[in-house]
């Protein structure tokens, strides 16, 4: 035979032998596979001894978290894997406990086996609950004042006799951090906690040591990053001295006021270290586009197809000066308008304003050609509270139910108002309020003159902590004195009905109604208004609402011949507020009325 034949031969040899290992390690791990199949490990798992009244949040808490509970669907590898499995979760109860305040508690494991079926549990005994003890600081360093450290103390909320649980000590010291820059520490930035667990007493004694670092004062403010912003709008914002104590809140109150200025996208305050007891804060500043383009449309059946158009500058002169310009059209109204406020005129948190507005108005109520100016000082007192107080001019040109009119008004409207609400447009909880006074006085066929009051309020109530079922409120209440209603000019008087009004009936028309059916407008109002909003998580909403008031001729409101509405609405939510589509119905219309009204708008109803 040659010698490529024998070397053919032994290829297929070796061919065929390849081929008969293969076929039997397929056979080997096809069996093994059944073989395992068979023999799969599975268990049952219980906790026992937490039943009673007071642990069931230990129970839940371990369920939650436990690897025997997580793991059950998944296949065991082996029994070794099974009984880690088991320790972890005995380590799991035994930090829930210590960490409630349990630490002389007792754990018991039963592993019980009927083939490869398991049954585990774990029995638990949590024992006494311990309590605190000694607690202190030690102060390392620098140690503060006595009437400081007093202040630190209470600061950490923790107590002797309290249940020694673990959280209020990790609270504790994050406190403690917290509150010594606010006591001229800034750069206290390390804490231990030392705990002694005394199983005789039963107490856990705490002793927390924290580096204080040197006690500093406010030094000089280095600004960086303003372009267009005069450096002077924001030293205005600086309410301390040189030299002061370093206080955490300076910096916190400066950082919040240079973002609510609306000037820049970004702020970020470092405090450095200078010489042995100041500060260098540096304040980086990004800038804004300071110039916007707004617009916005609506529709009613009442009122027709409306919007808006605005252009507006945040830094018109360099010092925060906002300048806006807004031109609206509807088929009511067409008007063009600005407005610019000088903020922080001569103190901080108070604002000069100037606006004027030229206006054509042609409702069922009157027609009008009017031209007006104001002039106002806006305070803030506080977070929520802010007075004013104006200077209004007005002339207008009025054709109603009385003829044709020219007026010359001025008023002087003052008054207070509070908002505590939480969304502009769209608000979950809060007040809003406010009461204007305007004495005036007018020169038409005669001279007059009159006061104005007006107080309008809504509040608002998330009724579910996920904050997604709101009631809200609301309620008008107006009265003018010193003129009667004819004499008054028709821009004046008071209107209801409407969409930021009594909905369901048509704009101004609820009230007195002349021989044509027109409305006149009165001396007085009052309204009230309910809604419920349900907030779905597809960003759409539903609401129900009901409405009622009246317009009165007399200098009070009656309480009487309420006008109702009710109706429902949709929301869907935006990334700047909600757009509302609204259907109301009047319950109690007149001769005239509609059957129903429908509103679409940006923003809820109030």
């Amino acid at each position: 035979m040659s010698n490529s034949l024998k070397y053919r031969h032994r290829s297929r040899e070796k061919v065929h032998i390849r081929v008969t290992w293969i076929l039997i390690l397929a056979v080997f791990f096809a069996l093994q596979s059944k073989t395992f199949a068979a023999e799969e490990i599975t268990y049952d798992f219980d906790v026992v001894g937490l039943e009673q009244a007071g642990f069931e949040n230990f129970r839940q808490q371990f369920l939650t978290s436990s690897i025997l509970m997580r793991e059950k669907s998944k296949p065991v590898i082996s029994i070794a894997n099974l009984r880690n499995r088991l320790d972890a979760d005995t380590e799991l109860m035994q930090q829930i406990l210590r960490a409630e305040g349990y630490y002389d508690g007792d754990i018991s494991e039963q592993f019980l086996r009927r083939e490869n079926h398991f049954n585990i549990s774990l029995t638990i005994k949590p024992g006494p609950l311990y309590h605190y003890g000694e607690i202190s600081v030690n102060f390392i360093g620098e140690k503060p004042e006595e009437n400081i450290q007093n202040k630190i103390t209470d600061s950490m909320n923790i107590k002797p006799g309290e249940p020694a649980r673990a959280d209020p000590v990790v609270a504790a010291e994050a406190n403690i951090l917290s509150n010594l820059p606010q006591y001229g520490y800034p750069f206290a930035n390390d804490i231990e906690s030392d705990i002694i667990i005394d199983h005789k007493t039963q107490v856990m004694n705490v002793t927390f040591g924290v580096e204080t670092g040197t006690r500093r004062h406010m030094g000089r403010v280095k600004l960086e990053g303003l372009t267009s912003v005069d450096p002077n709008f924001i030293t205005k914002f600086i309410r301390w001295e040189e030299g002061d104590y370093y206080e955490q809140r300076y910096i916190d109150q400066l950082r919040s006021r240079i973002i609510t200025s609306n000037l820049f996208s970004g702020v970020n305050i470092e405090v450095e270290p200078a010489g042995e007891d100041s500060t260098t804060i540096i304040v980086n500043h990004i800038e804004a586009k300071h110039r916007t383009i707004g617009t916005s449309a609506g529709y009613s059946t009442a009122e027709g197809i409306g919007g808006e158009v605005s252009w507006q500058h945040r830094n018109f002169m360099g010092d925060g000066e906002r300048l806006k310009v807004t031109a609206r059209a509807s088929e009511i109204e067409q008007s063009l308008a600005g407005l610019l406020e000088i903020p922080h005129f001569k103190r901080l948190d108070q604002t000069l304003s100037f606006e004027g507005a030229v206006k054509r108005q042609d409702t069922d109520a009157f027609f009008a050609h009017v031209i007006d100016a104001r002039a106002g000082i806006d305070r803030v007192i506080t977070d929520d509270l802010a007075l004013l107080a104006n200077v209004e001019l007005e002339y207008n040109d009025v054709t109603d139910a009385l003829g044709e009119r020219d007026f010359l008004l001025v008023s002087l409207p003052f008054g207070f108002r509070w908002d505590s609400s939480d969304n502009l447009l769209d608000p979950n909880r809060g007040l809003r309020a406010s009461l204007i006074t305007a004495p005036g006085f007018g020169v038409g066929d005669d001279s007059f003159k009159f006061l104005k009051t007006e107080f309008r309020a809504s509040s608002y109530f998330s009724l579910t902590e996920a904050e997604n079922f709101i009631l809200a409120l609301r309620t008008r209440l107006g009265s003018i004195i010193g003129v009667d209603n004819e004499t008054l000019s028709a821009t004046k008087r008071f209107y209801s009905g409407g969409g930021g009004s009594i909905r369901g009936y048509a704009f101004q028309g609820v009230g007195p109604l002349a021989i044509d059916g027109n409305p006149i407008g009165g001396r007085s109002v009052n309204e009230f208004a309910t809604e419920l909003r349900w907030k779905f998580e597809n960003n759409l909403g539903f609401v129900i609402f009901a409405e009622g008031g009246n317009v009165y001729e007399t200098t009070t409101p009656k309480f009487n011949d309420l006008r109702y509405s009710a109706g429902v609405g949709a929301r869907y939510a935006t990334g700047f507020g909600p757009i509302r589509f609204d259907v109301a119905l009047p319950l109690n219309k007149r001769p005239g009325d509609s059957d129903f009204q429908i509103y679409i708008s940006l923003g809820q109803a109030f």
